[in-house]
C-alpha cells in the first residue's frame, strides 16, 4: 500500500472512496445482492469478430488495384460500365473454378515387379 504523502493526494483519495460508496448503495438497491456477481454470460469472442469484420470488408489491396485500373484507363460511357460488372470476390476459404483447372494432380504410382494382385509366395 503506498504512502499518502500531500493533503492533496489524501483529498483525492477521499473523494474516490466516497465515489465508490455510492455507486455501492445505489447498486444495492437497484439489484441487491446479485449486482455483486460477476456476470454470467460467456466473453466475447474478439477473434471471431475481428476476422468476420476483415473477411466481409474488401481488402485494401484490392481496392488500390481497383484505383490504378481506373487511372490507366479512359473515362467509360454507362453501356460499357454495365457490360463489365465488378468480377465476384471469391470465398477466401473456398477453391475458385480457375485454381481446380491448374492443380496438378501426382503422377500414378510406379509399382515394383510384383503387383498387389499377383500371390505373393508365403515365407515359413
Amino acid at each position: 500500500m503506498e504512502c499518502i504523502d500531500s493533503p492533496e493526494q489524501a483529498e483525492k483519495a477521499i473523494e474516490e472512496l466516497l465515489k465508490e460508496a455510492k455507486r455501492g448503495k445505489t447498486r444495492a438497491e437497484t439489484m441487491g445482492p446479485m449486482g455483486w456477481m460477476k456476470c454470467p454470460l460467456a466473453g466475447t469472442n474478439k477473434r471471431f469478430l475481428i476476422n468476420t469484420i476483415k473477411n466481409t470488408l474488401p481488402s485494401h489491396k484490392e481496392q488500390e488495384h481497383e484505383q490504378k485500373e481506373g487511372n490507366k484507363e479512359p473515362a467509360k460511357s454507362q453501356d460499357q460500365k454495365e457490360a463489365n460488372p465488378k468480377k465476384h470476390r471469391s470465398h477466401p476459404y473456398k477453391r475458385s473454378l480457375h485454381t481446380r483447372g491448374s492443380v496438378g494432380y501426382s503422377p500414378p504410382r510406379k509399382r515394383g515387379t510384383r503387383d498387389k494382385c499377383d500371390p505373393r509366395p508365403s515365407r515359413r
